[in-house]
């Protein structure tokens, strides 16, 4: 997409024979999107509300808080299928999405066509109060289920929901609602419970004699099983079966009546460059060759190109030569519009494929990449925007850095040069990028046998949240006259400065010297001279953030000890206490019960019964 005014707006057209017909699906129905009028200037969101669709809603406008969340699908010409994925219709601009098939939770299940399983099992396990939020969980949820081959286990049903906030009704009714539809054994869910001879219902036990909760499928020992009463009979009988959502086959032939399939009309449709209209003039450009883009960079060298943003620029998801992932000789070759998710994919099967003395760097930045934002915000975001913002605080930079990642840069007469991620970040907000160049592609080294990447990152909470400090660090080691010797390292920070610091004193030092505990005192001592914060340095938290800087390193110092001690090339090996430092942190599932007592009072006060707004809010809340 693209900010650019009719004055100059000829030289560009020139150069291609210009789309200006938009057409997405919304919810199965065609829409093709004004002209001359133009809605370059409205994102998803407002557009949706606008047409009368208002189950998604406006929360933080960030991307932060997922009550925009709808479903997105579109075409893999690849692959020959279509690919869904969530995300936040508050950022996303609207030409953005043309070509593609938008739904919302209106789509999915209304009073009519009664509501869809997802929208049923939230509004049934007491998964909603105010209803604000309920419509961006269920989207989520439903999204993941339209692109899992299999069902979901409960690490991805809560992945996949830690985009989503909620403020008043609680984490554990929501999980517990969408767990029902990870499971491997129906019957521990689906079965009605029995009767005992006074007619009152029994809980199922597995075989060990346990009683099993309808909820989570696990022994649960929450109430007496034999003093049920009629009252949560009707509790238990409203857990029923669900198959999980089909998967995204092409012709559609396995979805049931419920699921909207991909349009053919999209499906066919010739992806063509696009010249659109907006507000006060704005010119909106999609082009699908990089000659086309390299033109429009020509004509107006201050656009900036974006991927999935809300600011009005250049769209460069179209463009193959930025959006490549291959794998050469010399390391991996990322295209720049390459978005965090498929680059998430693509680095497990890289990993699972080569050996791991090569992919050191590949884990460090999938390991960053878990906690770096909401499954919404990853799958709309790119490497290249993520590196061209050049954000003090960006989780990736010192990485890039670190590994000795090379950015191949082209500029409007396709001269292509290439830098080192060390030297392209020069100021606060600016990079080694002129006007008239476009980043191309990462280029990420393998990594050599006995060299090992480490990822760091402190933040206020582990998931979708930005870093008080972060790091990228790497070492290599070689062995002589039987020592464990550094021959190569680097040491980058992000969140000291304006732009990722590199530790160069310490990293001189280094090189050279012996492997053990003898370096710590003077590595820290010099890490206290690399990365100086004064007291009052944006942030705050100085004392608690330098001491995160000699904690990073101390990690990498002892996971280093550790492989070295494993391989044999070391005797020195960790203690119990120093080996909890170096294991990777691992979120376990959820898990939650709430306790209550029934009192039968003659009317639904202190019943577990479901509220009568649950239905509405699960299809919408205006």
């Amino acid at each position: 997409m693209g900010s650019l005014t009719k004055a100059a707006e000829e030289g560009a057209a020139a150069a291609a024979d210009w789309s200006d017909e938009a057409v997405i699906y919304v919810n199965g129905v065609r829409r093709v999107l004004p002209d001359p009028d133009g809605l370059a200037h409205l994102t998803l969101l407002q557009y949706l509300r606008d047409i009368g669709l208002r189950g998604t809603k406006l929360g933080c406008g960030e991307g932060g808080c997922g009550a925009s969340t709808v479903m997105v699908s579109c075409y893999d010409r690849a692959t020959m299928q279509s690919q869904h994925f969530a995300i936040n219709a508050c950022l996303a601009p609207l030409y953005s999405l043309e070509g593609m098939h938008i739904i919302t939770v209106e789509g999915i299940g209304d009073r009519q066509r009664s509501l869809h399983p997802v929208q049923e099992r939230l509004a049934e396990a007491h998964g909603s109060q105010c209803g604000f939020c309920t419509p961006g969980f269920v989207m989520s949820m439903y999204a993941l289920l339209r692109s899992s081959k299999h069902p979901p286990t409960e690490e991805q049903i809560e992945d996949s929901l830690a985009g989503n906030l909620c403020r008043c009704t609680g984490y554990r009714p929501i999980i517990d609602a969408f767990r029902v539809f990870a499971k491997t054994d129906d019957s521990l869910y689906t079965c009605s419970p029995s009767e005992n001879a006074n007619g009152h219902s029994q809980k199922k036990k597995n075989a060990n004699g346990q009683a099993i909760c309808p909820s989570t499928g696990k022994p649960c020992s929450c109430r007496n099983e034999t003093d049920v009463g009629a009252n949560e009979s009707s509790v238990f009988l409203s857990v029923k079966s669900y198959l999980p959502c089909s998967y995204n086959e092409v012709d559609g032939n396995a979805y049931s009546e419920k699921e909207l399939i991909f349009p053919s009309e999209l499906q066919l449709r010739k992806v063509m460059p696009l010249k659109l209209n907006g507000f006060n003039g704005i010119r909106w450009y999609r082009p699908v060759i990089l000659e086309q883009l390299l033109h429009l960079k020509s004509c107006y060298p201050d656009a900036k190109l974006i991927i999935g943003n809300s600011e009005f620029m250049i769209s460069v998801t179209h463009v193959p030569e930025l959006n490549t992932l291959r794998v050469e000789e010399d390391g991996l070759r990322i295209g720049s519009a390459v978005r965090l998710a498929q680059l998430q994919k693509f680095l497990k099967r890289v990993i699972a494929e080569r050996g791991s003395h090569e992919t050191s760097s590949c884990q460090a930045i999938l390991g960053q990449l878990k906690w770096f934002a909401g499954t919404q915000i990853s799958n709309v975001a790119s490497v290249g925007g993520n590196i061209c913002t050049a954000s003090p605080i960006s989780d990736l930079n010192p990485l890039w850095m670190a590994t000795g990642a090379k950015f191949q840069i082209i500029d409007v007469n396709n001269n292509i040069r290439t830098t080192v991620a060390k030297d392209f970040f020069l100021g606060y907000r600016k990079v080694d990028l002129k006007a008239d160049e476009v980043l191309l592609s990462v280029v990420l080294p393998w990594t050599r046998p006995f060299e090992y990447v480490k990822e760091f990152k402190q933040a206020h909470r582990r998931e979708d949240d930005i870093a008080l400090v972060n790091a990228g660090m790497r070492v290599h080691i070689t062995e002589a006259e039987g020592n464990c010797v550094v021959s190569d390292v680097s040491i980058v920070y992000g969140g000291v400065a304006a732009v990722p610091l590199t530790a160069a004193k310490t990293e001189k030092f280094l090189v050279g010297k012996k492997l053990d505990h003898g370096l710590l005192n003077e590595t820290f001592n010099l890490l206290k001279e690399d990365i100086p914060l004064a007291e009052n340095a944006p942030g705050g938290m100085v004392e608690f953030r330098s001491s995160l800087t000699l904690s990073f390193f101390f990690k990498i110092f002892l996971y280093v000890t550790h492989e070295m001690n494993i391989k044999g090339l070391s005797k020195e090996g960790l203690d119990a206490a120093n080996m909890s430092a170096i294991q990777s942190y691992t979120r376990p599932v959820t898990v939650g019960t709430q306790g209550y007592e029934l009192v039968g009072q003659g009317t639904a006060v202190g019943q577990p019964m479901v509220h009568t707004s649950a239905m509405l809010q699960v299809l919408l809340i205006v």
